[in-house]
């Protein structure tokens, strides 16, 4: 059933993402904290582009973690600034759809680039834009994934209709911070195109 497709035409496999992620372990603090080092940051209404003292913290809160779980002796220093780009690199493991993989193979034959070089680059472009809204971030994946599976033969027509699809929801947030500066009760609602828009 994973592979199949629902009323909508919507793969059932995206129903896995509705599942939460893992609750954050408690993290204890004792003395001052940077924001974001106690407790995890959430997503706010017309936030930036994540700034460097939030990666610290973010980066103090999972040394934190990561102490908690192993005797006194062997607990890390906690870090006072970020590592440079060109620094030390950490090992980690994903399962990524064979498709993708795929392109970023050719990618990186046309760019004549490793392969590494080629998923820093892509995930350094989502690392210094703006985080978007949980329920926004799971439907720009669907999007993408519908970008490269569905709709291969248009992908010009997806690309435009996902960009302005961001823009009317940038738009939006802008629009309702106006009026919460302002104090106004209208409420804003964001334009969703349908399937021919």
């Amino acid at each position: 059933m994973a592979g199949g497709t629902d009323g909508d035409g919507m793969r059932v496999h995206r129903r896995r993402l509705n599942l939460p992620r893992p609750a954050e372990p408690e993290v204890i603090v004792d003395g001052p904290a940077m924001p974001g080092e106690a407790e995890p940051l959430r997503y706010e209404r017309g936030r930036g582009p994540l700034a460097n003292d939030e990666v610290l913290a973010n980066m103090r809160r999972r040394q934190r973690i990561k102490n908690a779980k192993v005797p006194a002796d062997q607990h890390e220093d906690l870090t006072d600034r970020l590592p440079d780009i060109h620094g030390s690199k950490d090992p980690i493991a994903l399962r990524l759809p064979t498709l993708l993989v795929e392109y970023l193979h050719l990618v990186a034959l046309i760019e004549d680039l490793p392969l590494t070089a080629v998923f820093e680059a892509a995930l350094m472009e989502k690392a210094l834009s703006a985080p978007l809204r949980p329920d926004r971030a799971k439907e720009r994946y669907f999007e993408l994934a519908d970008a490269m599976n569905v709709g291969r033969s248009h992908r010009g027509d997806s690309v435009s209709g996902l960009d302005l699809s961001r823009i009317r929801e940038k738009a939006a947030d802008l629009l309702a911070a106006i009026d919460e500066l302002h104090g106004s009760d209208a409420t804003v609602s964001s334009h969703r195109p349908d399937a021919a828009g």
